[in-house]
């Protein structure tokens, strides 16, 4: 059943959210997030530095696999292919804008 004091409740509820968050600053997006705000140089360090992350985290754990199963350049090579593809998938996200 029903009660209708509670429809009541849930407006008090929602104007209540709304002013805490209001007073806490969280309908407000932080400063410096803006996409446009971004200048070309930081833009292309930040993409520099999202392959080159990539890469070397690709090849390190294939330098660990190697060394762990005995294999030489087995997963150092397949560490690199898959560390330069995540690195270009993490530029190519950063130009789109969805992170």
């Amino acid at each position: 059943m029903d009660d209708p004091g509670k429809a009541g409740d849930q407006a008090s509820f929602e104007a209540r959210l709304a002013a805490a968050r209001a007073r806490q600053g969280l309908d407000t997006p932080p400063a410096g997030t803006d996409r446009q705000a971004a200048s070309p140089w930081g833009l292309g360090m930040r993409a520099g530095l999202e392959l080159a992350s990539a890469l070397a985290v690709g090849v390190g754990l294939g330098l660990a696999l190697d060394w762990w199963v005995g294999t030489r350049p087995l997963f150092l090579v397949a560490g690199l292919f898959l560390g330069g593809a995540a690195g270009v998938m993490n530029v190519y996200r950063l130009m789109l804008g969805r992170r």
